[in-house]
């Protein structure tokens, strides 16, 4: 008996075609990576117009929802910051809410400067972010630790400056930060120039290639000539002086302070720098990313406590996308994507 190959044979343009193929699926599959996440903003944004359109699709909801986000959008910039070098921050809320608390005391109480006050604070952000750089990256200590450490000690000395909430600050406070553009807040306009700057330098600079290296992979970095433990300690400065704009910016939005915002800001500043990780530049932290989750997330439980789940929808939903967009970075990344945002964080 004669075997032939006869209809197993796979010609060249079969071959070629089945490449082609493969190719379009994985151009439309990364499409659906990288903007997947728009099109659940923009879902969002629709059900709960149906379902609400009298509550949710008004010109009042929706600059109520870009303007409250100012501080929270500012805090998961400055978070991802060091998290694209390869450390986590998890002081920024206490570091915050020190600052917040100072200025109440300087602003409404002291009567201090404007610009006396707001330098005080930025410098006072530098500071912490030299003391934590010093932990972390001279005594090689771990970030998580250190920075849940610190962060708590913080939120505890933030009580113990100012435990009473206060409100009206300065004139020249309340005169800096009133008026709008084009309908939003002043506090709105700062965190998008921030994410325009943060944008470009992590797109368009060789600092932010560095950044994205030194985080991938610090000891290859090094070898390659890169001064690893500068960048990191860099990122932890930037990062704390970026949490220290968010505190003038909420006194400034709230016309007052109150020393537990930092502790209710903590899990949403995670789920919007993670979740940014999901979309835009999959599997690494982005600017642009960062900004579609936070507004992502706040068009969410908004629309939710519209429709009458109001009062603990919040936790539940911030807590809920934060391991979902943990859950998807690290997959991304053993999928071969990515800075390995997943592995940073297990490595901690």
């Amino acid at each position: 008996m004669t075997l032939t190959q006869g209809s197993n044979t796979t010609t060249p343009s079969d071959a070629s075609s089945a490449a082609r193929s493969k190719r379009r699926s994985r151009r439309r599959w990364g499409f659906v990576q990288r903007y997947g996440v728009i099109g659940v903003w923009g879902l969002l944004i629709v059900v709960f117009g149906a379902l609400k359109p009298s509550e949710f699709l008004t010109t009042t909801n929706f600059e109520t929802m870009f303007d409250s986000q100012g501080t929270l959008l500012l805090l998961a910039l400055g978070f991802i910051v060091p998290l694209i070098a390869g450390e986590l921050d998890l002081s920024l809320a206490g570091s915050f809410t020190i600052e917040v608390v100072l200025i109440g005391r300087l602003d409404i109480v002291h009567h201090w400067p404007l610009a006396t006050v707001f330098l005080a604070m930025i410098g006072l952000g530098v500071v912490i972010g030299i003391f934590q750089g010093f932990l972390i990256v001279t005594l090689g200590l771990n970030s998580l630790i250190v920075t849940l450490g610190t962060g708590t000690a913080f939120l505890g000395i933030a009580l113990g400056i100012d435990i009473t909430p206060r409100s009206g600050v300065g004139t020249g406070y309340a005169h800096a930060f009133s008026g709008s553009f084009l309908g939003l807040e002043l506090s709105f306009w700062l965190a998008l120039a921030a994410v325009l700057l943060a944008w470009y330098v992590f797109s368009y600079t060789p600092l932010g290639r560095r950044m994205f290296f030194v985080g991938a992979n610090p000891n290859v970095a090094r070898l390659s000539g890169i001064r690893v433990k500068r960048i990191k300690f860099s990122s932890l400065i930037v990062s704390s002086a970026v949490a220290a704009l968010a505190s003038i910016v909420a006194v400034g939005y709230l016309n007052g302070t109150d020393p537990t915002l930092g502790s209710s800001l903590l899990l949403p500043m995670l789920s919007s720098a993670f979740l940014g990780t999901t979309c835009i530049d999959v599997g690494r932290p982005s600017a642009w990313g960062t900004f579609v989750a936070t507004y992502l997330l706040v068009t969410g439980y908004t629309g939710l406590e519209i429709i009458g789940l109001a009062g603990w929808i919040q936790d539940v939903f911030y807590g809920g996308a934060l391991v979902i967009a943990l859950a998807v970075s690290s997959l991304t990344v053993k999928g071969g994507a990515g800075n390995n945002i997943g592995m940073t964080v297990e490595a901690q």
